[in-house]
């Protein structure tokens, strides 16, 4: 599961919209402006994502999350929107370079998404849904069902804002233990995919070293270099703390073809996995 993250994640645009979503594409009731804006979002690197409240999703205002999730500079912004087109006035080249746009007021977060887009994938519906309900009753107020996050063969996901924190395989169990790490701004390892907005490999290499000595906070592990060896093998120099690790890792493709989603009759693909090669402390 490690290193599955997007990597061309690091701005997120979330929209609240109470639904019912498209399996591909934006509701048709959205305002032709506020397409636009999401259209052009895109285009720039920027994710945009649908959200909707778990419980008392019909509202007289929208609420609109903007973040970065890169390392050392995340943040988030929350504005209220009683008119959904005033979110014309977003500088989306300011959010897409990972600067504060001041379009809303700065939010302490975090903010926690939970995939449950039935019409893309029945399983992030049926498996989301009681996560979402689960963390809502733990964290109120800071938790979004969301639209399609990636991942589906990962059901249930949940993200985590500003961080970019992505966890899956997330079953009712794991709810109390993920909601303290979510409050302590640490990871739950077992069902961490990666960080959003990081290259796979530099995903892989946090993922082996926290494995090697158990650094749960998010911050504690930073990604310094990424830097290729040789052909499907890749160099990734972090820092934990104040120790500096190097970390080979190799690109595998799976062996056979497996089920990647439960859409219609389910997707099939063959999605690559990273190795471990090697892991040391430099002095």
């Amino acid at each position: 599961m490690h290193a599955t993250a997007p990597e061309r994640a690091a701005s997120w645009l979330l929209v609240e919209h109470p639904g019912p979503w498209p399996s591909d594409g934006l509701p048709a009731d959205l305002p032709a402006g506020v397409v636009a804006v999401l259209e052009r979002a895109t285009e720039a690197g920027v994710r945009p994502q649908l959200i909707r409240r778990v419980a008392d999703r019909r509202r007289d205002v929208a609420t609109v999350f903007l973040a970065s999730c890169r390392p050392g500079a995340a943040w988030v912004e929350r504005r209220d929107l009683p008119d959904l087109r005033a979110l014309a006035e977003l500088d989306v080249a300011r959010l897409a370079a990972g600067q504060l746009p001041g379009f809303g007021a700065p939010d302490a977060g975090p903010v926690v998404l939970v995939c449950t887009h039935g019409r893309r994938d029945v399983c992030c519906a049926r498996l989301g849904r009681p996560v979402a309900a689960l963390l809502d009753a733990q964290l109120p107020g800071q938790v979004w069902e969301t639209s399609h996050v990636g991942g589906d063969r990962f059901a249930p996901n949940v993200v985590s804002l500003p961080d970019g924190s992505y966890h899956g395989g997330v079953a009712s169990a794991d709810v109390p233990a993920l909601v303290a790490a979510l409050a302590s701004g640490q990871v739950l390892l077992p069902r961490l995919r990666g960080r959003a907005g990081l290259p796979p490999a530099a995903q892989a290499a946090d993922h082996f070293v926290r494995m090697r000595t158990g650094a749960a906070a998010v911050d504690a592990v930073r990604p310094v270099t990424c830097s290729p060896v040789r052909s499907g093998e890749t160099c990734v120099e972090l820092l934990v703390g104040a120790t500096r690790w190097c970390v080979h890792v190799t690109v595998r493709a799976a062996a056979r073809e497996r089920l990647t989603s439960c859409a219609g009759d389910g997707t099939v693909a063959t999605p690559n996995a990273y190795d471990l090669v090697a892991l040391w402390q430099l002095a």
